[in-house]
């Protein structure tokens, strides 16, 4: 009866928290089938409690639903970022991570999880982090409102999952909290819906219980949580490129550093030259008053 009405307890619920969601929706699943029966002489659950369920097991937030195409994430990222542009040394991080996260989140075997929120909280980080803080705050933000999702659930998400980690100390203990055993039990067939977001969570987590990111650690993480492989060679390829990405980023950062010394060490000659120019033009000046001053004195012959 509690399934019958939009108003139930139940249905209001299904706006909690994704962890309590997740729990009221296994409940209901697993209801002995003679209540199945009862239930399915009254009214059908209502189509905006089933949507709300079916946001709730993707991540979404009420009211929020993931955007169908990469223009329509763009458009979102816009709408709320409140300005028409973005910086051209982000806007090509923007781009790529609004895409690669789009096109993984409208596929049915896409399932929202700790690591997923953590690693789009550190590319947002490293991409990011030649923006001043509050503009990097305020991108990172947009894009994941853009993707339909909370901000503050998700950078609440990836915190608790850092704790986790932190709490675990060592791989083994990690690979066997909660957490990552629920990715262990998500289903088979289809496989998990790999993103880029995804595995950046992944190579996140390994440094913070002592591991180094490699392809042998990759193997034994994808292993251990019965990954398809396919999609651990995917990681793989994520991780050379992260790498790669990182380099040049940091090549980047030097070179602008590199730039703005230069540039200062120019301002500073200039304004030296301009300092020493109007010092010797003050001395040209005192000493033509001087000469003046000099040749007023002389009596008359």
């Amino acid at each position: 009866l509690l399934l019958a009405t939009a108003s139930s307890p139940l249905c209001r619920q299904l706006a909690a928290p994704p962890r309590m969601k997740q729990h009221l929706l296994l409940l209901v699943a697993s209801l002995p089938s003679a209540h199945g029966a009862l239930l399915s002489s009254r009214r059908p659950l209502p189509s905006s409690c089933r949507a709300a369920a079916a946001r709730a097991l993707l991540g979404f937030g009420e009211g929020s639903s993931p955007p169908q195409t990469v223009d329509e994430a763009r458009q979102k990222f816009f709408a709320a970022y409140g300005k028409p542009y973005v910086a051209p040394d982000a806007q090509g991080f923007v781009n790529e991570l609004l895409g690669s996260s789009q096109m993984a989140i409208v596929s049915p075997s896409f399932r929202y999880n700790a690591v997923f929120a953590l690693g789009t909280e550190a590319l947002c980080e490293t991409f990011l982090a030649q923006r001043p803080e509050a503009e990097r705050v305020a991108i990172t933000d947009a894009i994941i409102t853009a993707l339909g999702m909370s901000p503050q659930q998700l950078k609440s998400d990836a915190a608790a999952l850092r704790e986790t980690a932190k709490a675990a100390g060592t791989e083994e203990a990690l690979l066997g909290s909660k957490p990552m055993l629920e990715i262990k039990a998500y289903p088979k067939v289809p496989p998990l819906k790999y993103s880029y977001a995804f595995g950046a969570g992944m190579l996140t987590l390994m440094p913070l219980v002592e591991v180094k990111p490699s392809d042998d650690a990759i193997d034994r993480w994808v292993g251990a949580l019965e990954i398809d492989p396919a999609k651990g060679k995917m990681l793989k390829r994520d991780f050379a490129f992260f790498e790669s990405s990182q380099d040049k980023l940091a090549e980047m950062r030097q070179m602008m550093a590199e730039m703005q010394a230069s540039a200062k060490r120019k301002e500073a000659a200039k304004l030296k030259e301009q300092a020493e120019a109007a010092a010797a033009e003050a001395a040209a000046e005192a000493a033509a008053e001087e000469a003046a001053s000099e040749g007023a004195k002389e009596p008359a012959a």
